[in-house]
């Protein structure tokens, strides 16, 4: 165990400095193992390394989930200091670097082969100067490992600092966490392995229930001995204001499990529910389950909490033995629910349940919609999409801006005039001028009569014909900003269902790549679920929601990044971004500006202005997971 320094933040980005010496004079691959207490959030360290002034590069390390971290990347070399910030919260915190070295050859070559198309470009880069696109590649390359090593890569994690201070003083306070155990058909073992795992808590302020009817009753009678010992007593019963967890004989906790909950429950007082991530066993294997910020518009879908949770007692409905995690959840706001974001529980596999059917559509009223579409020539792909536009929506309601940023081809003039004259809710406001998807948006907005806007892509095609309905359902809310949809790919595989902050070291689609049918992380592909940003390809806000926070920004993020950026200055003011992943559309991804490799200085200037911005999330998205990769669109390890 390694002992670390206590330090107070005093804002959301303290930083603290590294002494450089020699692993960081050169470009080198380089190991860095870092250490925080187990039961402190974990969060994903900034590296920064100094060239001068307002000169600097970043890497985002990963998170120490299992109270060390480890990181293995490329310096840059040359840097004349080296920063790092261990935690995006002001007040106190722990942290240890606990070792820096140079990568052995066999670590790389591990990494690399798992990735060897990355690997390819990251030398390619390199060979013809593309410092920068090298250095993406190697992220990516490097940056991930399969959800099946789990095993050997907890097991290199597994430390850290000393036990929290907070642990003892939720004890000394009085707070009380009772374990109710379901013991109907429950063996000897599977009951002595629960009773085991909560008998060696670091947090002593507990008490069991075990109730049901076992398969073997000699089991149960083997722990009468404990009563005293742990506090069991058949008589008490929990307080209102006690914490409450619902397990069955077999389910293990972590050994600092409650410790964690106490800690978290101090930390957050407003909360009343608090989950945590847990894994799942099978004979042979264990599988990770990690888990998002609340988001309870997936739990509508897919109620994730399962039994890796407490709440408070007075969540049970009055007479009711039993309650579980996800039907206390019901009813309470987003400010009243938390997650650990550790795992702390194991339970046996079982198997996994359907998703509930979402088919909520906006149905009661018919609020108008504007729908901007910014485009420049490309004929092809916009006869596509105002074909699908005009032929498969169902709702009635709408009107459409094209907002027509210097069309030269005669076909693209003949068909903006043909779909002119054919449909009369289309309207045409004519830009000149370079490409700035910000300002053409505004302008289309402005135009629009509708009391909701959506901004579409000229490179879209609608598959689903009540997607107006749909997305209304949510953007209607008041506390909802924006809404997106699930985009496909032209050959039918996935391309977004949610921007993810911090992919790629700043954003990207997690999930994309992956088949049509493909259910994705806890079933998002198929369920609406909250995120932290959508793309503007689809998205739909609603018109006083837009202009509140300023609608896009036409002078920092003309191009690159103005749909997130939106989406999160929404977020400021409260109002959540859902994807709605039951909406479909295929869109040909940068199509109208022509596709293909993005040079990194291409939009460097907007990259930096957004990470400026937005750090303190782009490093700990809410609705993504710190246990999970930046560098992979799907399932890895980082």
């Amino acid at each position: 165990m390694t002992q670390g320094a206590s330090y107070v933040a005093l804002s959301s980005e303290p930083w603290l400095g590294v002494v450089p010496g020699a692993l960081f004079a050169r470009p080198r691959f380089l190991r860095l193992t870092y250490a925080t207490r187990f039961c402190d959030p974990p969060t994903r360290p900034i590296l920064r390394f100094w060239f001068g002034p307002a000169n600097y590069r970043e890497h985002i390390l990963p998170a120490p989930v299992e109270g060390l971290g480890l990181w293995m990347g490329r310096t840059p070399g040359g840097c004349t200091d080296v920063w790092i910030s261990p935690t995006n919260r002001p007040g106190a915190f722990d942290f240890r670097l606990v070792e820096a070295t140079s990568a052995s050859s066999y670590e790389i070559l591990r990494r690399v082969c798992a990735s060897p198309k990355r690997l390819f470009y990251a030398v390619a880069a390199g060979w013809v100067g593309l410092r920068d696109e090298a250095d993406l590649n190697w992220r990516f390359a490097l940056g991930a490992e399969p959800l099946k090593a789990y095993s050997s890569w907890r097991e290199k994690r597994r430390c850290g600092l000393g036990e929290p201070v907070a642990s003892k003083e939720m004890a000394e306070s009085g707070t009380r966490f009772w374990i109710l155990v379901d013991l109907d058909g429950a063996s000897a073992r599977q009951i002595d392995a629960s009773c085991a795992s909560i008998e060696r808590q670091s947090y002593a302020n507990w008490r069991v229930r075990l109730l049901g009817a076992p398969a073997d009753p000699a089991g149960l009678a083997q722990k009468t001995a404990w009563e005293g010992r742990i506090g069991f007593t058949s008589d008490e019963n929990p307080h209102a204001q006690d914490f409450v967890a619902r397990l069955r004989a077999g389910d293990v906790l972590h050994e600092k499990a409650i410790g964690c909950f106490a800690a978290h429950f101090q930390r957050h007082p407003e909360h009343r529910l608090a989950y945590s991530d847990e894994i799942r066993r099978e004979p042979e294997t264990v599988t990770p389950v990690f888990k998002p910020g609340w988001s309870p518009t997936l739990h509508l879908s897919n109620p994730y909490l399962g039994r890796a949770a407490f709440f408070k007692a007075d969540l049970v409905p009055a007479g009711k033995a039993w309650a579980s995690a996800d039907e206390a959840a019901a009813g309470l706001t987003m400010q009243e629910v938390g997650s650990l974001r550790r795992i702390l529980f194991e339970f046996p596999a079982e198997p996994a349940s359907a998703l509930r059917k979402f088919d909520a559509i906006c149905d009661d009223a018919s609020p108008a919609v504007s729908i901007v579409i910014p485009t420049r020539d490309k004929p092809d792909l916009l006869e596509d999409c105002l074909e699908s536009l005009f032929e498969r929506t169902s709702y009635a309601n709408y009107d459409v801006v094209l907002v027509d940023n210097g069309s030269v081809e005669p076909r693209t003039l003949k068909l903006i005039e043909e779909f002119g004259a054919a449909h009369d809710r289309l309207k045409v406001v004519k830009l000149t001028g370079d490409f700035n998807f910000s300002i053409l948006s505004n302008a289309g907005a402005q135009a629009g009569a509708g009391e909701f806007l959506l901004f579409l892509n000229n490179d879209t095609r609608i598959v689903t014909s009540d997607w107006i309905e749909r997305l209304l359902y949510f953007a209607r809310q008041p506390d909802i900003g924006a809404v997106g949809a699930k985009l496909l790919y032209p050959n039918r595989k996935t391309q977004h269902v949610g921007v993810l902050l911090g992919m790629g070291g700043v954003a990207g689609h997690f999930g994309a790549g992956l088949g049509e049918t493909a259910p994705g992380w806890l079933g998002r592909n198929f369920a609406p679920h909250e995120v932290s940003a959508v793309t503007g390809a689809c998205l739909m806000v609603e018109r006083t929601k837009f202009e509140a926070v300023g609608r896009f920004d036409e002078v920092n993020l003309p191009v690159d990044l103005n749909d997130v950026d939106l989406c999160l200055r929404l977020a400021e003011r409260g109002w959540r971004t859902i994807c709605h992943s039951q909406v479909v559309l295929i869109h040909h991804q940068s199509a109208s500006r022509g596709g293909g490799l993005r040079l990194q200085q291409v939009y460097e200037r907007e990259r930096r202005f957004f990470l400026e911005r937005w750090r303190v999330v782009v490093r700990d998205d809410p609705y993504f997971h710190p246990g999970l990769s930046l560098y992979a669109s799907t399932e890895m390890l980082p």
